[in-house]
């Protein structure tokens, strides 16, 4: 069992559930310390969430401590990117009655990882609550190392290997994405990646699913791709696999895009804000 790890300058104390820990007694200002940052890194690692309280940041102040994780990724979206800061996004999720609720809003109400639209996608995301509804609105993470590693063995002979289509759209999500501009659609072709990905830092082998963004498994039909990925995606929705966070303002999530999709639970109060700050890590290509 995760027993508690002091790093120094901050301790790290695993969640009791399927994946995560917080990190307790860190200052944010020194995060970008070498030996800070790597063991930051590390616990990110070890439980592919983490959870960091404190209070709100600026855009300028988030950008400084999530280069302790690594190089930014630009959000796509142009829309979203903060003027001032490019490097961070402004993420609205505000319930709006008159029906101009954010469509990213909609979509994040189904399991998803970041970015696996693009060929290389993020590989870390961080999210801070800037402004929260009064009740509602968890973000749930599902750990795809351990429903990987609790498949059947036959299932997991025959899927290893397989390879599918992502795109920015499909007709299997919910829910429709928000408009691209010409610019934006010329960057994001479909692309192709591993049904089953193998983390480059341990070796381990994760599911990399996106109900938003997975269209279909290469050479399969449709009906057979569709029924397959239905099956994986029942067995994903487990419990087992699943932890829930609860914001408070001034939290910050990091988690492994690699290892792990989220979700959040479109159930907080009509009209009450809630908009959220996000930094994309850089990554590298799904193997």
């Amino acid at each position: 069992m995760d027993t508690l790890q002091d790093m120094g300058t901050f301790k790290v104390v695993p969640i009791d559930g399927a994946l995560g820990a917080r990190i307790e007694g860190l200052d944010r200002a020194t995060a970008t310390r070498p030996d800070v940052a790597a063991g930051l890194r590390k616990a990110l690692g070890d439980h592919l969430l983490l959870e960091v309280p404190g209070m709100p940041m600026t855009p300028a102040e988030m950008r400084d401590f999530s280069s302790a994780f690594g190089r930014f990724r630009p959000q796509l979206l142009r829309y979203k990117r903060t003027s001032e800061v490019p490097e961070v996004s402004v993420m609205v999720s505000t319930l709006m009655a008159d029906g101009t609720t954010d469509k990213t809003a909609l979509r994040s109400e189904d399991w998803h990882t970041d970015d696996s639209y693009m060929a290389t996608p993020a590989k870390a995301t961080l999210l801070h609550a800037i402004e929260i509804p009064s009740s509602g609105g968890n973000t749930w993470f599902c750990n795809m190392r351990a429903a990987y590693e609790a498949l059947p063995e036959a299932t997991r002979k025959r899927i290893d290997g397989m390879r599918a289509i992502h795109g920015y759209d499909t007709a299997r999500a919910r829910n429709r994405p928000s408009a691209r501009t010409a610019q934006e659609i010329a960057e994001t072709p479909d692309v192709e990646h591993p049904l089953v990905r193998t983390h480059p830092d341990n070796g381990r082998k994760a599911l990399y699913l996106n109900f938003n963004r997975l269209d279909h498994i290469v050479g399969l039909d449709r009906a057979e791709s569709d029924t397959l990925l239905d099956e994986l995606a029942e067995h994903c929705r487990q419990p087992r696999f699943h932890f829930a966070h609860e914001w408070t303002v001034g939290d910050c999530v990091i988690w492994d895009n690699r290892a792990t999709m989220h979700r959040v639970d479109v159930d907080y109060p009509m009209g009450e804000r809630r908009i959220m700050q996000r930094v994309l890590i850089e990554g590298d290509r799904p193997f």
